[in-house]
């Protein structure tokens, strides 16, 4: 699954960019003790985790599904008939079902009279049904377990919902749709929801005629049920988990493609569905669907599985996708492309998440966790290997290099907090597994499997991951059984060094140091922390690290150079060679701190252009990440940051700007210097802005086009009065009809300066521009995101007001917010707007409670004071947080790391913008 704001989801994620030429590799010796650390005396999980599941006693084999929405009354009626095997004997049969009304149960045995269920017994808060029956049920026999029910299409987008739309007179529909996982089949069926209880799934939707019935497999048959009514049959699936069966009912059309079965032996009918009169923007995502399709059952081995695969946009939708077997769920901006008016940026995030949904339809459907704990080997490679497809089909997006600020820094920003959690995290019961939908167990995840697969090479990587496929292919699996594969593969031992990083929290920080004579270094491990501090328990672990040392010439290979003690002395030829560079490529998941004088040798030749993007990535992000946790001094970036006055690189301008957004965010409330920060941003942007200018050249790739939004906004926001005016001359002709002087790319950069320096005016145009359904969905979005650039705090209360309107989609509440906190003096009113409307929030969001964390991360966790961090804890202290409590915890231990770099770093911020001019 793609998460919604969280990644993925998360949609307001952006993967872009390829990995560049390596730099090669020095040849280093170094002589360490190789043995790993004993893993008994690290921090990891339990071996066995305590899990709230169903009885044993009865387990399920078949589900046939017959289910009657009525798009008007907004409810449906149901029956199930479910296979079953009888594996102790019992009275009483326990399955899942959620704010379902349960009409009637019975059992039959054989030929037997029907056993009727004389009692059913539901506790809300396990969720689940209990089925009494006043004889026995033998051990070792088949039965077949009759439920029929009642539902109602619900408006919390989880389980058998209802979107909404408008058709092309205006009027408002109902189209009804799923979303299952993690566990929400039960809120449409009554069933064993888990991931382990695989079945085959027979399902029957009884619809209107003028309807478009569709599920996970192709039809079957249709037949007339009278009273204008059909009931459409779908062939059975192969055996599977509940959380990846779908069904979507309402007026649809579509557009067909078929893949070219070089690798699938078969030509696979693929197809994009949508509300009428918007199929035509998924060709696009069709277009990736077929080339991807082939391309997976080639690095994979294996061909596709069903008989058809179709892709359908929802408008209300929580997630930013879902993998569903042969019915995969997008949201609309995930999905649609306009050919003429969608981002470069937002077609690319279109080709990642249509590779990532469809990995899922080996790793994860075909081969599926055996539990939520081992929700990584679905998401993480499913992050990783979507990344690799997008990289096949298009090149020319550099997408790994985007990696590394999208996935890499993102897990790293997060990993580094002592809330932080495993890639394997135990869960215990149902209610924990949204809060592990993270940068953990998606970017982690995938840059763990980017820095293995780097390290035993891709041939090897994928002949493991054939060999993992084929053997568990229609069951469960477990990492172990990965990493086994993996090593049967490569002759390494994977299990005994990548345990470590998928079962403990947290990276290192690799702290060097020059050996006298010039030949050597030193290079020590330990726990990287933004709070700085780490104490003598929380710095146990001893990481597996590939050192990967590169320097000027060295020759490319494969490196076997790995650090798994504390300290190593490594060969390096510090007296001779210009630089040295450490996580050559940025592949490994650590810090690294230089001596000054290796810092400024690697600025110098930051300068002068020999050092490769990944790699001038990695050292930039690494030197602020060392000084917000007191590691350095926030000068010691600010000079580094010299060295990059003439990149040409987008990807390393996004990391820049994501870097001065922290310090501008961090400084918001000290007048002193505020002010300065913004100056310094100025001169960094402007001069890139004035070199791109407006327009582009007709020839001119993706890339770029996004460097000059970026230039644009970041300069226009910083003050730079140029920029400003260009941009108020073309937004007020953009709004008197001349829609050419912007191009899909400047649009949102535009948006976000006019709203920022602008007043009431620009407001209520961008906001006019957000309503109008006829511009393309990732449009409508960047302006009601750009909405919240206002400083007008009456323009905010009107946003906020705004925000929990019906103009403004449940999922989409966020995206009206999201900028609030990038102004300082707009903070303590987002809070405010939280507290007053958190039970109304809480209401809404009951069946998705990860989103009323996403809201509490966005209200409070750029604060910095102890005394706001103590206001924000005791304010959840008295409400029942424990479906978001980790967000909480994570949010309050950034503000107060925050503020202790605040009160470290002041005066030496103070000081060197003095001395530099600003």
């Amino acid at each position: 699954m793609s998460t919604g704001p969280v990644r993925k989801r998360r949609l307001a994620v952006t993967l872009a960019l390829l990995i560049v030429p390596l730099i090669a590799m020095l040849v280093v010796a170094w002589r360490v003790d190789k043995s790993l650390p004993d893993m008994t005396s690290v921090a990891t999980q339990d071996a066995v985790e305590e899990r709230e599941l169903l009885p044993t006693n009865v387990t399920p084999t078949h589900y046939d599904l017959l289910l009657a929405p009525n798009l008007e009354a907004l409810t449906y009626t149901g029956e199930v008939r479910i296979k079953v095997h009888i594996n102790e004997e019992t009275s009483e049969i326990v399955l899942h079902s959620n704010e379902l009304e349960l009409l009637k149960a019975a059992l039959i045995i054989g030929d037997e009279a029907p056993l009727q269920a004389s009692r059913i017994e539901l506790k809300k808060e396990d969720e689940t049904a209990h089925l009494h029956f006043e004889q026995p049920l033998a051990a070792g026999s088949n039965a077949t377990l009759f439920v029929s029910f009642h539902g109602v299409l619900n408006d919390l987008m989880v389980g058998f919902y209802r979107s909404k739309y408008k058709d092309a007179q205006g009027a408002e529909k109902f189209m009804a749709t799923t979303q299952f996982e993690p566990t929400d089949a039960r809120r449409a069926f009554p069933c064993w929801d888990e991931p382990m209880q695989k079945a085959t799934f027979g399902v029957t939707l009884r619809v209107s005629e003028g309807l478009t019935a569709l599920s996970n497999m192709d039809v079957a048959e249709t037949t007339n049920s009278g009273d204008g009514l059909k009931e459409v049959r779908f062939n059975i699936t192969p055996v599977m988990s509940t959380y990846l069966l779908a069904f979507v009912v309402g007026e649809l059309e579509y557009i067909e493609a078929h893949t070219s079965g070089k690798h699938n032996g078969r030509a696979i009918p693929c197809r994009v569905y949508t509300t009428p009169g918007k199929s035509a923007q998924g060709q696009f995502a069709l277009d990736v669907a077929v080339q991807v399709l082939e391309y997976f059952a080639d690095v994979f081995g294996i061909a596709y599985a069903l008989p058809k695969l179709d892709q359908i946009a929802i408008g209300d939708f929580e997630a930013g996708a879902m993998e569903n077997w042969g019915l995969v769920t997008y949201r609309e901006v995930a999905l649609l492309v306009d050919a003429a008016s969608t981002s470069s940026r937002a077609r690319q995030q279109v080709a990642y998440v249509v590779s990532h949904e469809l990995a899922h339809q080996w790793f994860g459907n075909l081969v599926t966790m055996e539990w939520w704990s081992e929700l990584w080997l679905n998401e993480g490679f499913a992050t990783w290997v979507g990344t690799l497809a997008v990289d096949h089909v298009f090149p020319e997006y550099h997408i790994w290099t985007q990696f590394l600020v999208d996935d890499l820094q993102r897990a790293l920003a997060l990993d580094a907090l002592r809330s932080s959690h495993p890639i394997q995290v135990p869960v215990r019961r149902s209610a924990e597994i949204s809060q592990i939908f993270d940068a953990i167990s998606y970017s982690k995840g995938g840059s763990a499997i980017r820095m293995l697969s780097s390290y035993i090479g891709l041939d090897s990587f994928f002949r493991g991951v054939r060999a993992y496929l084929q053997k568990h292919k229609y069951a469960n699996a477990a990492t172990q059984d990965l990493w086994r594969a993996l090593s049967d593969a490569s002759g390494v031992d994977v299990n005994e060094f990548m345990a470590i990083w998928t079962r403990t929290i947290g990276y290192p920080i690799l702290t060097v140091e020059e050996l006298p004579g010039g030949t050597q270094i030193q290079v020590r491990q330990n726990r990287y922390l933004s709070a700085g501090a780490v104490s003598d328990d929380e710095d146990q672990v001893l990481w597996w690290v590939p050192l990967r040392v590169a320097t000027p010439g060295s020759d490319a290979q494969r490196t076997t150079d790995v650090l798994t003690t504390r300290n190593a002395t490594v060969d390096v030829p510090v007296g001779t060679a210009k630089w040295y560079k450490l996580n050559q490529d940025t592949v490994g998941i650590y810090r690294v701190k230089y001596p000054p004088g290796a810092v400024a040798n690697l600025a110098t030749a930051i300068a002068a252009g020999e050092l490769e993007v990944n790699d001038r990535i990695g050292i930039i992000a690494d030197a602020a990440a060392l000084a917000s946790s007191g590691h350095s001094n926030t000068s010691d970036f600010l000079t580094l940051l010299r060295a990059y006055r003439n990149e040409t690189e987008l990807v390393v301008w996004q990391e820049i700007s994501l870097r001065l957004d922290v310090l501008q965010s961090v400084w918001a409330d000290e007048a002193d210097v505020i002010d300065k920060i913004r100056a310094l941003t100025q001169s960094l942007f402007s001069p890139l802005a004035k070199r791109l200018g407006w327009d582009a050249a007709a020839d001119e790739d993706s890339l770029n086009s996004r460097l000059r939004a970026l230039a644009i906004r970041y300069a226009g926001c910083s003050g730079d009065s140029a920029v400003v005016a260009e941009t108020k001359r073309r937004f007020a002709a953009f709004f008197d009809g001349d829609r050419s002087v912007f191009n899909t790319d400047t649009l949102r950069a535009a948006f976000v300066v006019a709203v920022r320096t602008g007043g009431r005016e620009e407001f209520a145009k961008v906001q006019e521009y957000y309503l109008d359904a006829a511009n393309p969905v990732d449009q409508q979005l960047a302006a009601l995101s750009s909405m919240g650039f206002t400083t007008d705090p009456e323009l905010l209360d009107e946003l906020f007001e705004f925000a929990l309107s019906d103009r403004v989609r449940n999922q989409d509440v966020h995206q009206a917010i999201m900028a609030v906190n990038t102004y300082g003096p707009s903070r303590a009113r987002l809070w405010q707007w939280y507290r007053d409307n958190y039970a109304l929030l809480a209401t809404r969001y009951r069946a998705s409670m990860s989103y009323m964390g996403i809201l509490v991360r966005l209200s409070v966790a750029e604060f910095t004071g102890a005394a706001r961090a103590d206001e924000v804890e005791a304010f959840f202290a008295a409400l029942n947080t424990s479906k978001f409590q980790r967000v909480i915890d994570q949010s309050l231990e950034k503000i107060r790391s925050n503020t202790r770099w605040l009160e470290k770093d002041h005066a030496d911020v103070a000081a060197w913008l003095a001395s530099n001019a600003y």
